[in-house]
């Protein structure tokens, strides 16, 4: 199926994703997890995993990693070289980016169409590279961001408004951010296929995979600088909010927003990149979405081969969410 983030960089012009020609489209997919805390890599051909680096920091040339790499500089090839060789892939690499945001560096929100004087998805866009305070009211970064809008679905949508569209979802991050992967991404000879915010990826993983029915769904993400809450109804995100790493706070508001919303009947979702504390698990109540949950939710594990021939199973959150793109997008 087709993936509307892939547009994430709609502004860039086609030959810049294709450059090269079509040849690359054949080549490895490498994507990326880019997180403070930790960093990892699949690389996949055909739709199936060949490797998986559970820590790339350390690589030489690595990718830079939002609000870490202050000291930027352009690197050379060596990363995805090593990289491709441990995964025994060869060819130009296409990159999938899916970096964990700060709060000040992501914004996403839901909308009502109601409430904004644009008419359609296209001077929308234009108002907020223009200037957010046209949309938002109040914006006080000084800093560029790219800006793309959804439908509460998490698909790209276009042209005018129509009456059934009555939310979407506008979604920013910082423009200097996304040019340092560019340029990365031609210092490795590749081809950028995307640069998609963590909580975006995993929402719409989640409205794909997970059919809730009838029931609310609140799913929280557990990131790197902050706590995300997304409420789910039809498969569809209604309401995004964030919170600054105050995991029972979430925890006691998730009840009083079912009542809000006269949800009867609800279920709570956890994803975290990383494995829950006993001091957080205590305070959670739901479902968290790793191991055996994740692995029958995809219907089978990550399998890859180690350097020995022998197979390795994964079933942790972060391999999941990175195979389910690459095959989504590529």
């Amino acid at each position: 199926m087709g993936y509307s983030l892939i547009r994430y960089l709609k502004n860039l012009p086609l030959a810049y994703y294709l450059k090269g020609g079509f040849t690359q489209m054949r080549g490895p997919t490498i994507s990326l997890f880019l997180s403070p805390q930790q960093s990892a890599a699949l690389v996949c051909r055909g739709h199936r995993a060949q490797g998986f680096e559970s820590e790339i920091a350390n690589l030489p040339d690595a990718p830079p990693v939002n609000g870490v790499d202050s000291g930027f500089a352009v690197a050379s090839r060596s990363f995805s070289q090593k990289l491709l060789a441990r995964s025994r892939a060869r060819g130009v690499p296409r990159f999938i980016f899916i970096p964990d945001l700060a709060t000040s560096d992501l914004y996403c929100n839901v909308h009502s169409v109601a409430n904004l004087r644009e008419l359609s998805i296209e001077t929308l866009l234009e108002s907020l590279n223009e200037d957010p305070r046209q949309v938002f009211g109040s914006w006080d970064e000084s800093r560029k961001f790219r800006w793309e809008v959804f439908n509460s679905q998490l698909e790209r949508v276009q042209g005018a408004f129509e009456r059934r569209l009555q939310e979407v979802i506008i979604a920013g991050i910082p423009a200097e951010y996304c040019e340092q992967l560019e340029i990365w991404t031609e210092a490795q000879q590749g081809t950028l296929l995307g640069i998609i915010p963590l909580s975006l990826a995993c929402l719409k993983w989640f409205c794909s995979s997970i059919p809730i029915g009838r029931k609310t769904a609140f799913v929280l993400l557990m990131c790197s600088h902050a706590v995300l809450l997304a409420v789910v109804q039809d498969q569809k995100i209604i309401l995004f909010r964030e919170y600054i790493d105050d995991v029972a706070f979430v925890c006691h508001e998730i009840p009083l927003l079912a009542s809000e919303l006269r949800s009867d009947e609800f279920e709570t979702y956890v994803w975290s990149s990383r494995p829950v504390g006993e001091d957080i698990a205590v305070t959670l109540t739901g479902t968290e979405l790793t191991g055996e949950v994740l692995k029958q939710i995809n219907g089978q594990a990550v399998v890859v081969r180690k350097s020995d021939g022998t197979k390795l199973e994964l079933n942790s959150p972060v391999p999941h969410l990175l195979l389910w793109l690459e095959n989504s997008i590529v």
